[in-house]
C-alpha cells in the first residue's frame, strides 16, 4: 500500500513537471515618467528587480566580478532599460571610442537583444559605453550563419549615460514605432541582456548562453528569455527626410582622338525624399526620389590573385534595411540578390538612380519584402528598373523556413533577365540543418525552355551543424548550368559543379586554462566544369586554430591546390598565369592580438608554391584607440610572387591608413588613404559628419586622387584622374 501511494505521488510529480508552463516575465509598466538623464535614482526604477545575471566569459557560469543591476521597464511609447553597472576600479574602465555603431572589444558595453515577433529567429540589438554612443545592429538566421548580422542597421532610439565614482549608469529608450511585432493583448517578445567589462574580457549576461555557436552566440533569438508586454500597440511610423546636395568635381578624361586629357568642371546641385511610412502595423513602407549616397565610405581596395571578381559589401542604408529577408546565398560567396548591383551600368560603372520604393512586412508566420528601384539612361546604357521580392514562411519550428525569392532586372528595349529561386533551411536536430536552394534563369538572351531546365538553373544543398564545441561538420553540393545568369545576383563562375565539406572538433578546456577554445579543422571545396568533368579548381585546408580567454589566437593550415587553366589571367602588369594544369601547395598561418586592448592587430603569413612559381605574402591590420576621441587603423599587404622558369616577378603591395576624430558622439572627422603600387596612385576620402540626433545628418565629402607615375602611358596621365567635394544636410520630420 505505502509501495503504491509513493509511485502514485511520483507519477503525479511527472505529469506536473510535463504539463507545467514556463513562469511568464511580465515587464513593468511605469506609472510615472522618469528622468530620462542616464541616471538610475528614480524610486520607479528602484522597485523593480533587476536581473539575475551569469558569467559566460571568460569561465562560464563563473561569479560575476562586479555588480550589476539591469531593469526593464516601459510606457506608452517607448521600452527602457536601465543599468548601474557598478565598478570597484572606476579609474580604469575603458570607453576608447565615440563612434557610432563602433565594433571593439577594447570598450565597455551594456545593452540588450530584442525578438519582438519572438521567432527565435531575428533579433534587433541596442548597446551603449560609458561614452555614450548607439550600436545597433539586426539578427538574422539565429545569430550561427556565415555573416548573421547587419552592423550598419540604424534606428531611432536615445541613450543617456552617466560616470561616478561607483562605475557608470546608463538608460536606453527605444521607441515601439522602432519594433515590429504583432498587436495581442499580451505581446511575448525574447530578450538577452549583458554586460561586457573590458579589461577583463567579462560577460555577465541573462539568461545565459554559452559561447559554443560562433562569434555571435550571445546574439541568439533561440536561447532568448521571454518577457511580455501587457496593453502596447504597435505604431507606425512616418519619417519624411529630404536632402539637399551641393558641390563640385573636377575629371580627366582621354579626347576622342586619345591624343591627352582634358579637364571637365561640373557642379552638383540635388534635392531629394526619403520616406518612411508604417501602411499598417506589420508592414513599412520606404520611398526614395532621386536616391543619393554621397555620404557612403569608400571601398577599402583589395589585391586580386584569382581570376575571379571581388565582393565588396553593401554600404548604402536604404538596402541594409532589413537585408535578411532578401538572403540567398549559397554559402560560398555566391547569391542570388547582390544590391550593389543596383545603380550600375553593363560597364560595373556607376549611373544614376532616379528613386524607388521597399516594402517589408510580416503576416503571422510570412515575412514579405520587395525592392522597385529604376536607374537612369547613360549613353548607350538604357536605364534599367530593377526589383526583387521576397517571401518565406517559417515551417516544422521556429529554426526553419521555406521561401522564395524573384530578382528582374529590364530595360526599355525589351531586355530582360529573371530569376527565380525557391529555399528552405530546416532544422533537423539541436544544432543540424540542411538547406536546399534552387534557381532559374529567364531571359531575352537564352531560349526559356522551363524552370526545370538544367542549362539554366542552379542547385545547392548543404547538411551542416552549427555548434561549435565538440564536432562540427558541413558539406555542400551545387550545379550551376551553362544559361545560369543571376542578372542581380553575384556568380563567379559558369557551368560548373561544386563540392565543399568542412569537418572540425573544438575543446573548451575550462576555468583553470588559460584556452577558451583549440582543435584541428578540414575545409575546402572541389570546381569541376559541366561538359567536360575535368576539375577546374580544387583547394583544401588542413589545420588547428586556438583562442584565449584574452581573445588572442591564431590558426596555422596547409593548403593542397589544383588549378587548370582554360585561359589566362593576368596578376600584375605584365605577368601573367598561362593557361595549363598547375598543382602547388602554401602553408599558412594567421592570428590576432587581443582585442580588449586599446592596440590590436591582426595578421597573416602565407608562402609556397603558386601556380608554376613561388609566393611569399604578408598581411598587417592594426587598430590603435589612443584615446576615447581618436583612432588610427590600417592595412599592409605585400606580395611576391616569383615565376624562375618564365623569368617573371610580381612585387603586389597595398597600403591603407585611417584616421577618425570624434570630438563627441555627434560630430566626427573620417579619412581614408590608399597606395595601390600597381595603379601607382594614392586614393583619398575625408567625412566629417555632424549627427546631433538620428535622421538628422550634415556630411562634408571630398574625394580624391593622385597618379605618382605620370609616364608609365602615352598619353601622359593627368596629375589628377578626379576629385570632387560634396555637401548633404538631411533633416528628418517624424509625422
Amino acid at each position: 500500500m505505502k509501495r503504491s501511494c509513493y509511485l502514485a505521488l511520483f507519477l503525479l510529480m511527472v505529469i506536473k513537471s510535463l504539463t507545467a508552463q514556463k513562469e511568464k516575465y511580465y515587464v513593468t509598466r511605469l506609472t510615472e515618467p522618469i528622468n530620462f538623464d542616464g541616471r538610475v535614482t528614480e524610486q520607479e526604477w528602484l522597485n523593480i528587480e533587476p536581473f539575475d545575471l551569469e558569467m559566460t566569459s571568460p569561465v562560464l557560469r563563473g561569479t560575476p566580478t562586479e555588480d550589476s543591476k539591469i531593469r526593464i521597464a516601459y510606457d506608452r511609447d517607448y521600452v527602457y532599460l536601465s543599468g548601474q553597472l557598478f565598478d570597484s576600479e572606476p579609474d580604469k574602465i575603458m570607453a576608447n571610442t565615440k563612434k557610432r555603431d563602433a565594433l571593439t572589444g577594447a570598450t565597455q558595453w551594456f545593452g540588450f537583444v530584442l525578438d519582438s515577433y519572438n521567432d527565435d529567429e531575428n533579433g534587433l540589438a541596442f548597446f551603449t559605453t560609458p561614452t555614450g554612443i548607439r550600436w545597433d545592429l539586426a539578427v538574422f538566421g539565429d545569430a550561427v550563419s556565415r555573416n548573421p548580422v547587419n552592423i550598419d542597421w540604424n534606428a531611432f532610439w536615445d541613450v543617456k549615460v552617466h560616470r561616478d565614482s561607483l562605475g557608470w549608469q546608463a538608460e536606453l529608450r527605444i521607441p515601439f514605432s522602432t519594433l515590429a511585432f504583432e498587436d495581442n493583448d499580451e505581446v511575448t517578445m525574447g530578450m538577452t541582456t549583458w554586460r561586457y567589462i573590458a579589461r577583463k574580457n567579462e560577460v555577465n549576461m541573462f539568461p545565459l548562453i554559452p559561447q559554443n555557436y560562433g562569434d555571435w552566440s550571445q546574439f541568439k533569438p533561440s536561447l532568448a528569455s521571454d518577457i511580455t508586454f501587457r496593453n502596447i500597440k504597435s505604431q507606425k511610423p512616418f519619417f519624411v527626410t529630404p536632402y539637399i546636395l551641393g558641390g563640385r568635381s573636377t575629371s580627366y578624361d582621354l579626347n576622342e582622338s586619345e591624343t591627352e586629357y582634358t579637364k571637365t568642371d561640373n557642379s552638383i546641385t540635388e534635392l531629394g525624399l526619403d520616406i518612411k511610412y508604417g501602411i499598417s502595423k506589420n508592414w513599412t513602407l520606404d520611398l526614395s526620389v532621386n536616391t543619393d549616397f554621397a555620404q557612403v565610405e569608400a571601398d577599402d581596395q583589395q589585391v586580386n590573385l584569382t581570376r575571379f571578381s571581388l565582393f565588396f559589401p553593401e554600404k548604402r542604408l536604404f538596402f541594409q534595411e532589413r537585408a535578411g529577408i532578401f538572403d540567398f546565398s549559397y554559402g560560398s560567396g555566391t547569391r542570388l540578390f547582390y544590391s550593389r548591383r543596383i545603380g550600375l551600368n553593363d560597364d560595373n560603372e556607376l549611373t544614376r538612380i532616379y528613386g524607388g520604393a521597399r516594402v517589408v512586412g510580416r503576416s503571422g508566420l510570412w515575412d514579405i519584402g520587395a525592392i522597385s528601384m529604376q536607374t537612369a539612361s547613360q549613353d548607350d546604357f538604357k536605364g534599367e528598373n530593377l526589383s526583387v521580392f521576397r517571401i518565406k514562411r517559417q515551417i516544422i519550428n521556429n529554426n526553419s523556413d521555406a521561401g522564395f525569392l524573384l530578382t528582374n532586372k529590364s530595360d526599355l528595349k525589351g531586355n530582360y533577365n529573371t530569376n527565380l529561386g525557391f529555399d528552405a533551411i530546416i532544422k533537423l536536430f539541436k544544432q543540424d540543418y540542411i538547406d536546399i536552394k534552387y534557381a532559374s534563369t529567364l531571359s531575352n538572351e537564352i531560349d526559356n525552355n522551363s524552370l526545370l531546365a538544367l542549362d539554366q538553373s542552379k542547385l545547392w544543398i548543404a547538411l551542416y551543424t552549427r555548434r561549435q564545441k565538440g564536432f562540427g561538420y558541413g558539406t555542400s553540393f551545387s550545379r550551376t548550368g551553362q544559361n545560369f545568369d543571376p542578372g542581380m545576383g553575384f556568380e563567379r563562375r559558369d557551368n560548373y559543379t561544386r563540392i565543399g565539406n568542412r569537418i572540425q572538433y573544438g575543446w573548451q578546456p575550462g576555468e583553470k586554462s588559460f584556452i577558451f577554445q583549440h582543435g584541428p579543422f578540414s575545409r575546402g571545396s572541389a570546381h569541376w566544369g559541366n561538359e567536360d568533368g575535368k576539375i577546374q579548381s580544387l583547394g583544401w585546408t588542413i589545420g588547428y586554430q586556438l583562442a584565449s580567454k584574452k581573445t588572442w589566437g591564431f590558426q596555422i593550415g596547409l593548403r593542397p591546390n589544383i588549378e587548370n587553366l582554360t585561359a589566362s589571367f593576368e596578376i600584375s602588369e605584365g605577368v601573367e598565369i598561362p593557361v595549363g594544369d598547375y598543382s602547388f601547395t602554401n602553408y599558412s598561418i594567421e592570428g590576432n592580438t587581443s582585442s580588449v586592448k586599446p592596440f590590436q592587430a591582426g595578421f597573416e603569413l602565407r608562402a609556397g608554391q603558386f601556380y608554376d612559381g613561388n609566393i611569399v605574402s604578408a598581411t598587417f591590420n592594426p587598430t590603435w584607440n589612443l584615446s576615447s576621441s581618436l583612432e588610427l587603423s590600417g592595412t599592409y599587404q605585400y606580395n611576391r610572387i616569383v615565376f624562375s622558369l618564365r623569368e617573371q616577378i610580381a612585387n603586389i603591395q597595398l597600403a591603407r591608413i585611417k584616421a577618425l576624430i570624434m570630438f563627441d558622439t555627434k560630430l566626427s572627422i573620417a579619412s581614408l588613404l590608399q597606395y595601390n603600387n600597381q595603379s601607382k596612385n594614392f586614393s583619398g576620402n575625408i567625412r566629417l559628419r555632424y549627427n546631433p540626433a538620428e535622421g538628422n545628418d550634415l556630411f562634408i565629402v571630398y574625394n580624391g586622387d593622385v597618379n605618382t607615375d605620370l609616364l608609365r602611358e602615352m598619353p601622359n596621365l593627368p596629375r589628377n584622374n578626379q576629385s570632387s567635394i560634396q555637401i548633404k544636410y538631411s533633416y528628418t520630420f517624424r509625422l
